[in-house]
């Protein structure tokens, strides 16, 4: 029996200790980087500040630092390749994240960090296709817009006032957006939307929605202004019964969801920066309100003077009498 239990402790040494082995081998390792300016005549990348921010099982466990040599180099070891890394430089108070990938088999990982010199001009930056869907509802006008932007430049587009800015529709009462981007949104005094995050060159799309309050007459016009050069524009709109009109877009045909619903559509291109869209929507449901507040008003003033003159005559009367 003490012989048997001797075999199979040595056996399970045998198969365990070159799996210890290994673990602990292919735990330790090493990331290796390069901080890259991509603006032309750029500034130096020496000196940059990077973090390499650890997460176990998807949760931040922590961050190491570390500054670039003359050529923007860094490097982190004693790194556990079996966690998920992300790299951060903060060049030109703008931070730049990148993922860490450790290749199956290997212990050294390398990462290229892209950044640029910070603008606070925003000539580069255009709308390469924006859709604007409006929703026509029982009681409000729900519009969602969807923007694919583009920075041409070279350049990120950040600073203290420099940031991305989209006017709504007047009379809005609602702002959505997707709820893990709502903190990158800010609503301004101006009927405003600011759009916080900075732009790099490349694209970037963008998603927000609003509402508007369905109006008392069966009539309302709602002007888009465009912020950015558009290449391409699209606008549809949903509702039972309506009538659509726009003299800034061409008619396009219509769009059928799954669902059978209907989108009247409008297209445009090469639409210029301050180009204001009036959209002219009629035979609204629910409408009609207003006119019937005005005619009740008509007559409650009416029937006001009436009762004014008629007491003026009868005081006069008494007055004669008398």
């Amino acid at each position: 029996m003490h012989r048997l239990t001797i075999i199979i402790l040595v056996i399970l040494l045998v198969y365990a200790l070159p799996a210890a082995a290994l673990a602990q081998e292919s735990a330790e390792g090493k990331i290796e980087g390069q901080v890259i300016n991509g603006t032309e005549g750029g500034g130096s990348v020496a000196g940059v500040e990077i973090s390499l921010i650890i997460y176990i099982d998807d949760v931040m466990a922590g961050t190491r630092p570390a500054l670039t040599d003359d050529e923007g180099k860094f490097q982190f070891s004693n790194v556990d390749i079996q966690n998920e890394y992300l790299v951060s430089a903060n060049y030109m108070e703008v931070d730049y994240y990148y993922t860490v990938t450790f290749v199956t088999g290997e212990t050294t990982a390398y990462v290229e960090v892209g950044v640029c010199d910070a603008t606070t001009t925003d000539e580069a930056i255009r709308i390469s296709i924006a859709h604007t869907i409006i929703d026509i509802k029982e009681e409000d006008i729900v519009v969602t817009q969807v923007f694919r932007l583009v920075n041409d430049g070279d350049t990120t587009y950040a600073g203290p006032d420099s940031m991305l800015a989209f006017t709504l529709p007047e009379g809005v009462y609602s702002f959505e957006a997707p709820q893990h981007l709502m903190e990158d949104y800010q609503l301004l005094d101006d009927n405003r939307l600011a759009y916080l995050v900075p732009f790099p060159p490349g694209e970037r799309q963008l998603i927000f929605s609003c509402s508007l309050a369905m109006p008392d007459s069966k009539e309302l016009t709602i002007p888009f202004v465009v912020d950015y050069p558009t290449d391409s524009m699209e606008l549809m709109v949903s509702g039972e019964d309506i009538e659509v009109a726009t003299a800034q877009l061409a008619p396009a045909g219509p769009i059928f969801t799954d669902t059978g619903k209907q989108y009247i559509r409008f297209w445009g291109e090469d639409i210029p920066r301050g180009t204001v869209i009036n959209l002219l929507i009629s035979n609204l449901p629910g409408g009609g309100g207003g006119v019937f507040f005005i005619i009740l008003g008509v007559v409650i003033a009416v029937v006001i003077v009436g009762i004014a003159v008629f007491m003026l005559r009868k005081k006069r009367r008494q007055k004669t009498g008398a």
